[in-house]
């Protein structure tokens, strides 16, 4: 995991927002704890424990499913309510602390 005041800067597409879970991209995966372990996430006033996961998804012409990594927030609609093209960074603030501002 990198040092603290780590960033993790993405605009959300369609389906980030409509599924409400922020996709991690492989080069980004030093901001955060490996996949599955779980840290907090500070949004506004509220403090939620959430996990990188490992998805498998399927590309058309493809024979194998690739991988992606997902934070899933959709069971948090009272402090995740996300849009397309909206901005949202991530910021690792002390050991399992991070925080999420639009």
């Amino acid at each position: 995991m990198a040092d603290a005041q780590s960033k993790y800067v993405r605009k959300l597409s369609g389906e980030e927002a409509l599924k409400r879970y922020i996709l991690v991209v492989k080069d980004s995966l030093k901001v955060f704890p490996k996949p599955g372990k779980t840290f907090t996430l500070k949004i506004g006033d509220k403090r939620i424990d959430t996990e990188v996961s490992l998805i498998e998804v399927w590309n058309q012409g493809t024979s194998r499913p690739g991988t992606e990594y997902h934070i899933d927030l959709a069971k948090h609609p009272e402090v995740f309510r996300p849009h397309f093209g909206q901005k949202v960074i991530i910021t690792h603030v002390r050991d399992s602390l991070f925080e999420l501002t639009f």
